[in-house]
């Protein structure tokens, strides 16, 4: 059997395994009740920002680029990222698109293997980083309530490693001389980490934009949120949303569906949200980035430029 099908398989039958242990035990009625009485006009308003944020990512993913090789033109940056964040929505993997990023750079605009693949890490690391700082920001107005429960001290102690580990990543290349040679693919990712942030003008606006395309997702699912008439500050929703994207993009899942499903409910629990709004809301986040990814399917569709192997030499 092939290798990538029996990957495809197994991601299934986690999704389903998923789903089955969180729906149990769960009023269908009461999510589709939900489902059915959101603003249309708040699910409208969730995608067009949604959309906002996948311009902005690709506007960092362009100046990464540009940090650390032959820049690329904003709108073939825009192009690919938004093509790859349908493939994200659409393939057995929540990583589709930076694969595809990956191998764009690689085939069409002749960047070496390691840049490209650099500069999607890179990307992807900043979107966590970004997310972590308003998970942060969220845990410090809201940390009574966090810390009087075990799963909100688990999100903290999360938060926490999530955030030492990446500082981590970027000290490697100051104690290059004292480790593994195994470990020196890491330490050259940190020193492109480097790199990038001498370029201070760029990297301000990879930060900025980061930081905008993380807060576009964030205020997408407060919208949802009142919507669906969860009594949810937004500061609420700053703990709980970037937590939940974070554990969705494990790639053991089909597209992050099942273990957001669980994140989400799990951790509004902490708030006194029942399992059936909970879900509901996550079910709306994950049909809104759907449909604000759907015009990638729509430009790679029409792109008059065949397609590229998804196989590197």
């Amino acid at each position: 059997m092939n290798r990538a099908f029996l990957f495809f398989l197994i991601k299934i039958c986690l999704t389903g395994i998923i789903v089955y242990f969180l729906f149990n035990n769960i009023d269908y009625t009461q999510v589709l009740f939900t489902l059915k009485h959101v603003p249309f006009y708040l699910l409208a308003f969730s995608i067009v920002l949604t959309i906002a944020g996948i311009l902005a990512t690709a506007m960092r993913w362009q100046k990464i680029i540009c940090s650390l090789s032959n820049p690329i033109p904003l709108w073939d940056a825009c192009y690919h990222t938004a093509i790859g964040a349908f493939l994200s929505q659409c393939l057995p993997s929540s990583v589709g698109g930076d694969v595809y990023k990956g191998i764009i750079l690689k085939q069409r605009y002749k960047i070496s293997t390691a840049l490209s693949v650099s500069t999607t890490l890179i990307d992807r690391l900043y979107g966590i980083s970004s997310f972590v700082i308003f998970a942060l920001l969220g845990c410090f107005v809201e940390w009574k309530s966090l810390i009087t429960s075990s799963i909100g001290d688990l999100m903290i102690l999360i938060l926490v490693l999530v955030g030492g580990g990446l500082i981590a990543l970027y000290g490697l290349k100051f104690a290059k001389s004292k480790l593994p040679l195994f470990l020196m693919p890491i330490v050259k990712f940190s020193e492109s980490i480097s790199l990038m942030f001498s370029h201070k003008a760029e990297a301000l606006i990879i930060f900025i934009t980061s930081l905008t395309a993380s807060l576009c997702l964030i205020m997408g699912a407060f919208l949802l949120s009142a919507g669906i008439g969860l009594e949810l500050t937004l500061f609420q929703i700053f703990v709980s949303i970037p937590l939940v994207i974070i554990v969705s993009a494990i790639p053991i899942s089909f597209a992050g569906w099942g273990l957001r499903e669980g994140a989400m409910v799990v951790i509004l629990s902490i708030y006194g949200i029942p399992k059936e709004e909970a879900l509901a809301l996550s079910l709306l986040f994950g049909i809104v980035q759907f449909l604000a990814a759907f015009p990638g399917l729509i430009l790679w569709c029409l792109a008059k430029t065949p397609q590229l192997s998804l196989h590197t030499e």
